[in-house]
């Protein structure tokens, strides 16, 4: 027989490199699983498959809900074990749900206890994991209980109730009794739920994820409503929905988290080849190089901050020296305005320049804010009503004049909460014209936000591809060394996206007019009462407002001109916001305009940036289905 010669080094590495390519074609495919597959609302934990013979027989739970929110529950069920012996049952129950894309939404479960009255064991295990708690009961060393047996579990549970809100007038409990994750039917399902005060409303569905098909049955009587179900198969929810009037769990909100990072740790190794060294401080010099060069601020040399070349005059221009000091101005840049200035300053269009554009607009008599009565006129108003006082855009900058024409749609009058449920999309358009009209003025050498994208794009794909390098590297054991390569191509790729945020850079006429803006802020953060600079005809408080809201001093200019009013100095009473407040203009500013300015700019704010309703609290009774709410989860044997 025969024997093959060994390969010479270049066979190595080119079987290297084909191993290379299929593990990366191979972890690309297996990224856009992930990235395709549909999201899960929790890792539910199952401890095993669908379980042959098992099943609950009788399931009968009681939620009872109480003014501070929690809610003990008490859940008795029949575990069938059939022809399969075990431990006991188990339960899932998801602990954070998304709620927006910056948090969670969380429910905390406490003091579980357990007991079985037909002698069964009934230890509690308890295993939080990052979005779920599973609950074994049981004994892990005795795996041969059989027949039907009785089980009784109590626990109390905060972060369940929705209270009302724009999506639905009252309190509710809208809860996923049975979620999808269940390995065994039930059937003989129960629930009752009941609260501080008697139930308005209650209904129920049961079927897959969606359906809209009515349980057993839904009653109510007093401050309980019961629900019933013959039988749930497996895969089918069962989702309940209970409602109260609003009020009745005062002062609850949901429980909200933010998002955990995720971005997965790199873990540092000792030892690098000299590949990856190469590849970290080239690539790291490249990036940092780039950002220096292309994304630091132009200023004009030799002339005062603030100031530009005359027409004509040519001026040399440079790299911004950060640490310049800036003079006080005592009004903003000319011909600006509030939302262009948000946007210079940090970059960015904020929702509260979108905030201070709307204000600016009623300003100068576009539109009027009026405050929505209460039925007691004592309490502090929560809502506003946005009324357009003139027709068409004529002189407006094109970000304004299409957010006004998009308010004023369909009605030349808006509830300010109307615009939880519509303006989103609207939000985002307004704030890619603010972009747009920043750079084409020619205040950034390029679109910021196509800037910071670009780069964020860059890393994201130095990072995918050190990912697969460092997996890679792990299986070619022929080129060692190769796995430090993709962590330093990964690292290269995480520099690449903390530098995003600086890589936008100002012009010197961009950074002339940035000076202005800094210049007139430490005006509006140091003036004093007697400090303010009036002019005669001119409501010099509603001028510079919105000035003072993208740069977050609204309330401060507010309260120094309470302090001027209550001098007994004459002030001029803005006529763009109609509230409640007595005559005379001391009235006006001690009644509480400048706490219900603040209050405007807050919940404007909220509200136009409102994420769509769902997990946040949407109601059940205006759109509900099996799988919707609070709970679900599953169970099963063990």
């Amino acid at each position: 027989m025969t024997s093959r010669p060994a390969p010479g080094p270049d066979a190595t590495v080119l079987g290297a490199v084909r191993r290379l390519v299929v593990l990366g074609l191979v972890a690309l495919v297996a990224l856009g699983v992930l990235l395709l597959a549909p999201p899960v609302a929790y890792a539910a934990g199952s401890p095993g498959d669908l379980t042959s013979g098992q099943e609950i027989t009788r399931y009968d739970v009681t939620a009872d809900a109480a003014a501070d929110g929690t809610v003990d529950l008490t859940l008795e069920l029949d575990f069938d074990f059939g022809d399969d012996p075990g431990r006991g049952p188990y339960l899932s129950f998801p602990t954070r749900v998304s709620y927006d894309d910056e948090q969670d939404r969380v429910f905390e479960y406490r003091d579980v206890q357990a007991s079985s009255p037909t002698g069964a064991p009934a230890q509690v295990y308890r295993e939080d994991e990052s979005n779920a708690v599973v609950l074994r009961i049981g004994d892990e060393d005795v795996d041969d209980v059989s027949g039907v047996q009785t089980y009784r579990i109590t626990m109390s549970v905060d972060g369940w109730i929705n209270p009302s809100n724009a999506q639905h007038s009252g309190d509710e409990l809208y809860w996923n009794v049975i979620g999808a994750g269940w390995k065994v039917p039930l059937s003989d399902v129960t629930v009752t739920v009941t609260g501080p005060a008697p139930v308005e409303g209650a209904a129920c569905f049961v079927g897959p994820a969606g359906s809209t098909t009515p349980c057993g049955s839904a009653t109510t009587a007093g401050s309980s409503a019961t629900f019933t179900q013959d039988v749930v198969e497996v895969g089918d929810q069962l989702t309940t929905v209970t409602g109260w009037p609003g009020g009745t769990f005062p002062g609850v909100r949901p429980i909200l988290r933010d998002k955990p990072d995720p971005t997965l740790p790199l873990r540092p190794l000792s030892a690098g080849g000299a590949v990856a060294a190469v590849v970290a401080l080239v690539g790291g010099g490249l990036a940092i190089s780039r950002v220096r060069r292309t994304g630091r601020d132009r200023a004009y040399l030799g002339l005062t901050p603030g100031l530009r070349p005359a027409a004509g005059q040519e001026a040399q221009t440079g790299h911004r020296a950060r640490r310049e000091p800036v003079s006080v101005q005592f009004q903003p840049p000319a011909d600006t305005r509030p939302g262009e200035i948000g946007t210079l300053v940090d970059e960015k269009a904020d929702p509260v320049d979108v905030t201070a554009t709307i204000i600016d607009l009623a300003v100068r008599g576009w539109l009027r804010i009026e405050e929505v009565p209460r039925s007691d006129p004592r309490r502090k108003p929560k809502d506003w009503t946005l009324v357009r006082l003139r027709e068409g855009t004529d002189g407006l900058l094109p970000f304004e004049a299409w957010l006004l024409s998009d308010l004023f749609e369909t009605s030349p009058e808006v509830r300010l909460s109307d615009l939880r449920t519509t303006f989103a999309s609207s939000l985002a358009k307004v704030q890619d014209m603010l972009y747009d009209h920043v750079t084409t003025t020619g205040w950034f050498r390029a679109n910021p936000k196509s800037v910071r994208t670009s780069w964020i794009v860059v890393g994201i794909l130095l990072l995918v591809v050190g990912g697969i390098g460092f997996v890679a590297g792990w299986a070619v054991e022929t080129v060692p060394g190769l796995s430090l390569v993709g962590l330093a191509v990964a690292l290269v790729g995480v520099l690449v996206l903390v530098l995003s945020g600086a890589a936008p850079a100002r012009t010197p006429d961009g950074t002339a007019v940035l000076a202005q803006a800094l210049g007139f802020r430490r005006y509006l953060a140091t003036a004093e009462a007697d400090q303010i600079r009036f002019e005669e005809g001119q409501d010099v408080f509603s001028r510079y407002l919105p000035y003072a809201i993208v740069f977050g001093l609204a309330d401060r200019w507010a309260r120094v001109f309470a302090d001027l009013a209550a001098q007994g100095r004459v002030l001029d009473e803005p006529s763009w916001y109609v509230g409640s407040y007595t005559a005379g203009a001391h009235g006006f500013w001690a009644a509480g305009f400048v706490g219900a300015i603040d209050r405007f700019e807050s919940v404007a704010t909220a509200a136009i940036t409102a994420p769509t309703p769902g997990s946040s609290g949407g109601s059940g009774f205006s759109g509900g289905f099996s799988g919707g709410g609070v709970g679900g989860g599953g169970g099963g044997g063990w």
